[in-house]
């Protein structure tokens, strides 16, 4: 059984990190729009392996967590919630 602290702490890393991770998608896409197809495949699939490992030494240097299905819910609501708050600054 994890400890409460360490799942708020996981949950809270999750959201950054899926609030972050949308904003290198982001930076991303700009960056390799016009270039060839094996181009962006490669580097799509180092950024998401680096990320991937960030993101599993980051829980890991919570407390050895286990991956849970909330960590998901997390990462997706991080991503939703840069979304949102880019719209709102877009409309400003």
């Amino acid at each position: 059984m994890i400890y409460l602290s360490i799942q708020i702490k996981l949950i809270i890393f999750s959201l950054i990190f899926g609030f972050l991770f949308s904003i290198i998608l982001d930076i991303f896409y700009k960056l390799v729009r016009n270039k060839g197809k094996v181009y962006s495949f490669v580097i799509s699939f180092f950024m998401i392996l680096v990320m991937t490992i960030i993101y599993f030494v980051g829980i890991k240097q919570i407390g050895y967590v286990i991956f849970h299905i909330y960590s998901i819910i997390a990462i997706v609501v991080g991503f939703i919630l840069y979304d949102i708050i880019l719209k709102m600054i877009e409309k400003r």
